[in-house]
């Protein structure tokens, strides 16, 4: 395994706007080619990622400090969003690992709120290992291609468990809705 592929995972989710699970998993599926050892790549794509959430804090830090952005942060929805990091902290962190559409502004904002440092670092390390761990298992247990029969057949002879997961969250969230009112 060469350092130049983990600095190309790390840059290509910090400069490109391609989906970390589409760069995490090619990455994965070069390694599983070349017969790399499944715990030298968990290893390997958690260092890579930490490295690569860890530059988006820093850059939102850096950022709150110009100017501009002292002036921009008196907005009220930029209140709220620090407002909930606080609320939630670590967890706020962490569960933005597994949500495609706010991983990146959470970790941006954690830096542009002051996060503490000790308490991200944290957050980071236990979520993005967590997050590789999981596609890591899924690619080298599953192989290197995950057919869509393949799902749909899972899916189907799994049917009752998936429709009880998604009827327990729905409940789940309504009576999170109810008891908040």
């Amino acid at each position: 395994m060469m350092i130049f592929e983990l600095f190309r995972l790390a840059a290509s989710i910090m400069f490109t706007p391609v989906s970390d699970e589409v760069l995490l998993l090619a990455q994965l599926g070069i390694w599983v080619s070349k017969d790399i050892n499944p715990y030298l790549a968990w290893i390997s794509s958690w260092f890579a990622i930490f490295i690569a959430f860890l530059w988006f804090y820093l850059v939102g830090r850096f950022f709150r400090e110009l100017p501009l952005v002292e002036r921009w942060m008196a907005k009220k929805w930029l209140l709220k969003a620090g407002h909930s990091l606080q609320r939630f902290g670590i967890w706020a962190v962490m569960a933005a690992f597994f949500i495609p559409g706010i991983r990146h502004p959470v970790h941006y904002m954690a830096g542009i709120l002051k996060f503490p440092i000790r308490k991200y670092l944290l957050a980071n390390l236990i979520a993005s290992s967590l997050y590789t761990g999981f596609w890591t298992f899924m690619v080298y247990k599953l192989g290197q291609k995950i057919e869509m029969k393949f799902i749909l057949i899972w899916f189907h002879q799994h049917l009752f468990i998936v429709l009880s997961i998604c009827v327990f969250m729905i409940l789940c969230l309504i009576f999170y809705k109810w008891k908040h009112k």
